[in-house]
Order: C-alpha cells, then structure tokens, then sequence
C-alpha cells in the first residue's frame, strides 16, 4: 500500500526530482537512470536519543547551509566494546568513521518527513550503515536506528542487556518515541516526524528484524539487506507488503540462495538486487573502519586478542582484498532503498530507477536486478 507524505514535503521533493531530471546527461535520454545515488536536495542532521536502557540514533533532513561550520560527524568503534575487552586494546587503538552526517543542527522544517527504521546486524552496532541512513536523510527521511543489545557487539562479547526486547516491541517503542519527540515543543525534531506510515530496513539479523516488523499495520515497505531463509524456512510468514532485498553475490554469511528462497516466497510486489563479488558487509561501514578495513574484528585480530572463529568470519567477510571494495557498492545500495522507499511512500507515484536500466548510472559495480510486480 502505498501512502502519500504530507504536501509540502511532497510539492517540494517532486520539484527537485523534476529538476534532477532536466539535469541529466543526454546518454540516458534526458532522464539519469539512478537518481538517487548521490546525495539529495537536503544535508543530513543526526542526534542520539534515550530508549530506557539502549539509544536510539536518529537521522534527519536539515536545509542546505544550515549546518554552517559544524564538522562532520564521527563515531569511534571502541564506544562499543564493553569496558574489559576495551581495557584489552592498545590505547591508540581508536579509528573514527567520519559520516555524512551533522550532530544536532536545525532541522528541516519543509516536512514532516517520513519515518524509516533501520535494525542493525548480529554483533554490530545501531550506527553501523551511516553511509545509507545519512544518505537517506538527504532525500527526504528520519531514519531511527535503535540498540538491539540483545545481539549488539556488546552482548556477543559478554555484557548482555539487562532488559531484553523482542524485534516487533522494540520497533514499536522507538516509534513511540519518535512520535513524543515530533509532538514535544521546542525539541529538535518538534513536527519533523511523520509517523503514520512508516518503514523499515536492517541488515543481516536486522533483516529479519525488518521481515518481523514488516507485518506490522503501519508498514509499507521493508528492505532486508544481506538477509533471507536459512533452510526451507516454511514456518517463516512474509509479510503481505511490498518488499526490496539486497545482498552480495559472494555473501559468506548468508548465502544468495537463501536470500532467493525468501524473495521467492515474498509476496509481489518485490525486488531483488545481486551485487558481483560483493560479501555480507557491503551495506555496512565496517568495512571502512580502520587502517585496514574491517571493523573492530580486525582490529581485534590485529591485536591478538582471541575472537571466536564464527565471530571472524562475520566481522571481516567482504573486506578482503579480492572482493569488491565496499564503497563501490554503496551507490548501488544507496540508490535502490532510496528507490524503493520513495515509491512506497508514494513520493513518487511510479517507481524511478526501480529497473536494471539503473546500472547506466552505477559503474562502480555490477549486479543483476529482478522484480515481480
């Protein structure tokens, strides 16, 4: 079902995606094949939220210009890590991931604007996929990203949460608390919020998070990313809405042909995007992370500390040397879930760039591209 946003937000993103059209090189005859791989009309504001016992991270649309001078955000990967393996590593040991994003700068008030959850994998971190929530704040989207610490790095490293949510309670929450902030005067995202019909995306087991949450009533998208069925996976329900998943080829993790069974079951509409020679961590950061690249897995490995052999291979699959460069797929994943998620909210009333023409714009990699209207 798709749901068209509040008029404004509406009139004013339709304009920039005309102008982005009469923009476009002659190559893909007047109209560019994969919009939404680059950066939207807005700049990306981010802030943390509190959820009792975990934080919610927040991204969201903040006029050009307005973050004036402020420095680009950062997160540190040790800011994860519970305090005695911390108390484990070097002190020097402490790579920043610089982001896209903007910590707490003014708000857009052109909106409200849509509401997208995103869920983070096994063993990560709420802001592990920054180079695609910020960019969906670009294009128009909040983006909530809370702790699931019931599977963070945290807990895979001894500190489990003291309280435990289920995937479905925990989406629900943080849509309560985005809604309290939207409604609370003189708050930062005071009326930003739409939250009436919502989405959501998650990565690896935050795949499935959005499988879960995707048959929630207010759904109408979800995207899983580097996520399927392992198995026959029959007595997995589907949700009955419209769906996009995205993996990598060589995904070590979770392999393409469980991806395929669950497109396979999903119910049409769908999508499915196949990038070549691109593993389990190419809709992350993690990859990016560090010297070498890897995350904080690597960096543990690197600094001889013991990390379970399962633990390895999640941590570091993609960011070998052979495998296709991160970076070059995240246009790719930028594009489609900015794709999909516009034509769910009925921002745009067809889908644009949800086809393999796409691929005219996306030379930094090759996938393969199916859909079942």
């Amino acid at each position: 079902m798709r749901v068209p946003t509040a008029g404004r937000f509406l009139t004013s993103v339709l304009l920039v995606a005309m102008l982005l059209a009469g923009c476009s090189d002659g190559d893909s005859g007047g109209t560019a094949a994969a919009p939404y791989r680059d950066a939207g009309p807005y700049a990306a504001g981010v802030t943390t939220l509190d959820l009792g016992d975990r934080q919610v991270e927040v991204w969201y649309p903040v006029d050009p210009g307005a973050e004036g001078d402020a420095p680009r955000d950062a997160y540190y990967i040790r800011d994860w890590l519970p305090d005695f393996i911390d108390a484990l590593l070097p002190a020097d040991v402490n790579p920043p991931l610089v982001t896209d994003a903007y910590r707490g700068v003014p708000a857009s008030r052109e909106g409200p604007f849509p509401l997208v959850l995103f869920a983070h994998g096994f063993a990560a971190f709420r802001s592990q996929s920054t180079f695609l929530t910020a960019h969906l704040a670009t294009w128009g989207f909040v983006v909530a990203a809370p702790d699931y610490l019931e599977r963070g790095l945290a807990a895979q490293l001894g500190q489990p949460p003291a309280t435990r949510y289920a995937d479905v309670q925990l989406g629900r929450a943080t849509v309560d608390l985005l809604k309290a902030e939207n409604g609370r005067a003189g708050g930062l995202l005071e009326g930003v919020v739409s939250a009436e019909r919502i989405a959501i995306t998650g990565h690896s087991a935050g795949g499935g998070s959005a499988i879960l949450f995707g048959a929630e009533p207010d759904v109408v998208t979800y995207v899983p990313l580097s996520a399927g069925i392992r198995g026959g996976g029959d007595e997995i329900a589907l949700p009955d809405r419209p769906s996009l998943w995205l993996t990598g080829a060589t995904d070590g993790v979770v392999p393409l042909d469980g991806v395929q069974a669950a497109y396979d079951r999903a119910q049409p509409p769908k999508r499915l995007v196949v990038i070549e020679n691109a593993g389990h961590l190419a809709p992350s950061d993690l990859c990016a992370i560090g010297a070498t690249g890897g995350g904080i897995v690597a960096i543990a490995i690197e600094a001889g500390l013991p990390v379970p052999e399962q633990l390895q291979r999640l941590g570091t699959d993609s960011c070998q040397p052979e495998a296709l460069d991160p970076e070059d797929g995240w246009p790719v994943v930028k594009h489609f879930v900015t794709a999909q998620l516009r034509w769910a909210f009925g921002i745009d009333p067809e889908p644009v760039g949800l086809s393999a023409d796409a691929a005219r714009d996306l030379p930094e990699a090759t996938f393969s591209y199916r859909e079942t209207p």
